[in-house]
């Protein structure tokens, strides 16, 4: 399990040169896209009590609206990264953000809990799309060596984004005027087209094909569906580790971070102020824990400091699982909530370490059928933490984070390590 660094792509190709401007505007896309993702996604969960109430459906049945979510992101993810690797990183960028945009804001006008769970697969399949097509962008315009502070960076900027959902979930008088804020991220759609500019491997793959300028092999190889691409035996490894990687990491946040809030003001009688105040603390210290095990990942490699965080947090909530189950005081939950979410920063890993997998013809969607089917299929974690909330509380809803942490840092150890490669358009 030795961390392998391939530098350089065919001798025919070389890695093509982006501006630091280019480089901070792409950046720049890809956190805008991700950022206001997390907004329009964590809604629900801020907003749970009010919207149980509202439709009078139990926490049981309403985790049936995030394991939708899920589920689109599932199907997004797949759609939007074939679409991202025909049609380009931006043009589909664009695509997804608008279509998770406007379901959101439409569920101001939902009449009813059905109505409600089918906008919010719908916002499923737009964010699932977006973070597939959003790495791809990023691992191809940033540098080998600081491609790790790249995607830490941004998947850090989700949690500026969480902190403003907590605000506008605060703020407004009724909340299904904090989902008709979610129609905000579509303005970054006019900013993406015209201040970015498109991924130049993918621009350079696209001329070679038109051009028929591929070496032989590759020629062969690409004629193929991207679906048959996907699942060859070059590829198809990838994908199957990276889903359990993908299934354990996200099956952590939509637990744990699904049920805190309830938690937070049901179990330990928090006021919304300081259930927010402990929500905004929560996403400050994995904004660093983000930032930090990606900066870490460039120097160590992705592999390493993955594990070394993700079993470090499998300790966190395998302390709190036993605390709730003992039927001991939950007053604990808070600090090792918080220690959890420092952990939690594997998660500045995921997106550069899976497009390094993949060549360029299908990172797109080999990232995404890896990372959001994993993701989808979490959404059994979220399912059964809703049952166990409303038959045995909120606390043990959260501490079964532990399994998906575990798993997470297990399969993490098989999944090939390929930091600081060299991405070019013919690999």
């Amino acid at each position: 399990m030795t961390t392998e660094r391939p530098l350089a792509g065919p001798a025919v190709d070389a890695p093509p040169e982006y501006t630091s401007g280019e480089r901070r505007r792409i950046l720049g896309a890809a956190c805008l896209g991700w950022g206001m993702e997390y907004f329009d996604f964590m809604l629900p969960t801020l907003l749970a009590p009010l919207i149980m109430a509202h439709f009078g459906v139990s926490a049981g049945v309403f985790s049936v609206a995030i394991v939708g979510q899920l589920i689109g992101s599932a199907v997004g993810g797949l759609v939007f990264g074939w679409l991202g690797d025909r049609y380009g990183r931006r043009r589909t960028l664009i695509w997804s953000i608008l279509i998770y945009s406007i379901a959101t804001g439409l569920v101001f006008f939902a009449p009813n809990f059905a109505v409600f769970v089918v906008l919010r697969i719908i916002t499923g399949i737009g964010t699932g799309g977006e973070w597939a097509v959003g790495f791809a962008w990023l691992n191809e315009a940033w540098s080998p060596k600081r491609r790790g502070l790249g995607g830490g960076l941004v998947q850090s900027s989700l949690w500026p984004a969480y902190a403003l959902a907590i605000l506008v979930s605060q703020l407004v008088p009724d909340w299904r005027y904090a989902f008709l804020v979610g129609v905000l991220p579509a303005l970054a759609c006019v900013w993406i087209r015209y201040a970015c500019r498109e991924s130049r491997q993918w621009e350079e793959l696209q001329a070679r094909k038109a051009s028929g300028r591929l070496s032989a092999d590759l020629a062969r190889t690409a004629a193929r569906s991207p679906w048959r691409q996907l699942v060859a035996r070059d590829s198809l490894p990838f994908v199957g580790l990276g889903l359990l990687v993908a299934f354990g990491g996200q099956w952590v946040p939509y637990t744990a971070t699904t049920w805190m809030p309830s938690l937070l003001k049901t179990d330990l009688g928090f006021s919304t102020g300081d259930a927010s105040t402990v929500l905004y603390i929560a996403s400050a210290i994995s904004f660093v824990g983000f930032i930090l095990a990606g900066w870490l990942s460039d120097l160590l490699g992705r592999r390493r400091v993955f594990v070394a965080f993700a079993g470090l947090q499998t300790i966190v909530f395998a302390v709190m699982l036993t605390i709730a189950v003992g039927g001991g005081a939950l007053g604990s939950f808070v600090w090792l909530y918080l220690l959890s979410s420092l952990f939690l920063g594997y998660f500045g890993i995921f997106g550069v370490w899976f497009g390094e997998l993949f060549p360029t013809r299908i990172r797109s969607l080999g990232s995404a059928a890896a990372y959001n089917i994993g993701r989808g299929l979490s959404g059994i974690g979220t399912l059964i933490g809703g049952i166990v909330a409303t038959t045995s509380g909120y606390g043990i809803a959260v501490g079964i984070a532990v399994f998906g942490a575990a798993i997470v840092t297990i399969a993490a150890l098989f999944l090939r390590d390929r930091s600081g490669r060299a991405i070019t358009a013919e690999e």
